[in-house]
């Protein structure tokens, strides 16, 4: 007698021979079954696909490449299900995989909660639409407010693409300000020339910075030799530009990073100048500096006194000057920043959040934001340990947001005009009043009052509109004479 197959070997069996990639999770996150269809899709054989934990973040694939620990999914950081699924929500979304020859293709899927009968949640399964969406049908699957899926895809877009070497948020953003930015890094990168990158404290300036290095010598490309400026010793300064001085080698230059250019002392801001105009560095000089004061920025002098810097160093490492907007002149990036920290915060974290909410967000918009990106970094990082449901919600945000929302609350002091004359004017007005009360309108007692002549005050009285003209001009023809 034929043995009758159990049910789970029946319905792995259909889902064997559907054409719709589809895999399962349980509630650790581990991948527990991905059919034939799946693994055709990753390139993968179906032994590499279970047991695979999955994060709800964009890390670079080569970052978690053949990690099969908790926390870690290797290749398969994509197929992580959005958090809301994992809290027990039906929803629809995009997962995504690199493909042959390094593309970033997406796919839709389902996301179906798998439950008990006392509503424990068990885990996830996902199943996929049958074929990668096309640029044109992604750019159609974005909306004015974009979800945390939504962003959480354009992120890992941005990862593959773009950021791989350095800190994604110093550079995403679809703002105007940072776009310039980024056509500033690729053309700084190609141009081998010195750049200064100028931004506040936390504006992620540095990470700008090692990005033109990156971007211009790749992975197996010349080193980077980073040194702080603020804690530069001059014994340092000197095995520093030992370290890079030009061997007649003719090889690729060092990229000699010099964060905080401005807090350098005048001494070694001096002996620095002299090595670069003695043209013994065999590095490219990529240095930070804070914005320099609005005011100052009128005269190059005025603007090398500002930032700390000597004039002829100045001229020296600002070949190509790049500018980093501050949080507060992008914010319609905000959500994509946002977006980036909570997921750097779902890495190796039991807690997986899907982004923030909007309502959380337009909190966020109402602050300064003076510590820049470091600072908005932070209060991601207490949101999300506050979080208890799938998404940041206004509730989970820390005190400075509400306080700013408060203060955004009150009704603006307008300030109020000061016409001088007009100021001027009403004074005078006040006191010749008084002084005609106090004389009993005598004006001849008024005018001795006030210290002035009888027809003089009696000019002030027509043009300050207290007597009629063709009185005042009577009474002045008559000479003094009491009324």
């Amino acid at each position: 007698m034929a043995s009758i197959p159990s049910p789970l070997t029946s319905l792995a069996e259909l889902f064997d021979q559907s054409d719709r990639p589809i895999y399962a999770v349980d509630a650790r996150r581990q991948i527990v079954y991905g059919n034939a269809a799946l693994a055709q899709w990753l390139g993968l054989e179906g032994g590499q696909i279970a047991g695979r934990y999955v994060e709800y973040h964009s890390e670079s694939d080569a970052e978690q490449a053949g990690a099969t620990t908790p926390g870690s999914s290797g290749p398969l950081a994509g197929l992580c299900p959005p958090p809301r699924a994992l809290a027990g929500e039906r929803c629809v979304g995009t997962v995504s995989q690199v493909a042959r020859g390094g593309r970033l293709v997406h796919r839709h899927a389902d996301f179906l909660p798998l439950a008990t009968a006392g509503s424990t949640q068990r885990g996830v399964l996902a199943v996929l639409a049958t074929h990668d969406l096309s640029p044109e049908e992604l750019a159609a699957d974005l909306t004015s407010e974009p979800t945390g899926d939504e962003l959480h895809r354009a992120i890992r877009q941005f990862r593959r693409t773009q950021a791989r070497q350095f800190a994604v948020e110093s550079l995403v953003g679809e703002s105007s300000a940072m776009r310039k930015v980024r056509d500033q890094v690729a053309a700084a990168a190609a141009s081998g020339a010195n750049v200064l990158v100028c931004g506040s404290p936390g504006s992620g300036r540095a990470h700008v910075a090692r990005a033109i290095h990156y971007r211009a010598a790749g992975e197996a490309g010349p080193k980077l030799v980073p040194v702080d400026c603020e804690v530069l010793s001059e014994d340092l300064l000197r095995r520093t530009l030992d370290a890079v001085q030009s061997d007649g080698g003719g090889k690729q230059r060092a990229t000699l990073l010099l964060a905080n250019l401005d807090r350098l002392s005048p001494s070694l801001q001096s002996q620095l100048q002299q090595a670069i105009g003695d043209k013994r560095l065999a590095a490219r000089i990529v240095a930070t500096a804070a914005e320099p004061d609005a005011e100052t920025k009128s005269s190059d002098e005025a603007t090398s006194s500002s930032r700390g810097l000597e004039a002829r160093l100045l001229d020296a490492v600002s070949t190509i000057t790049i500018h980093v907007p501050p949080l507060a002149d992008r914010l319609e990036d905000l959500p994509l920043l946002s977006q980036c920290f909570v997921e750097a915060q779902n890495r190796g974290n039991p807690k997986q959040i899907g982004g923030v909410r909007p309502e959380a967000l337009d909190l966020l918009a109402l602050y300064r934001w003076p510590g820049e990106l470091d600072e908005l970094r932070n209060v991601i990082v207490a949101a999300h340990a506050a979080c208890s449901g799938h998404e940041i919600a206004a509730a989970d945000l820390p005190a400075v947001a509400h306080h700013a929302a408060r203060a955004a609350a009150l009704p603006r002091r307008e300030t109020e005009r000061i016409v001088l004359d007009e100021f001027l004017a009403s004074i005078e007005k006040e006191l010749i009043e008084r002084a005609m009360a106090q004389a009993g309108g005598n004006k001849t007692e008024a005018a001795q009052l006030l210290g002035l002549t009888r027809p003089r005050l009696y000019r002030r009285l027509v043009q300050l509109g207290l007597v009629a003209e063709t009185l005042s001009s009577s009474s002045c023809e008559e000479g003094p004479k009491e009324e």
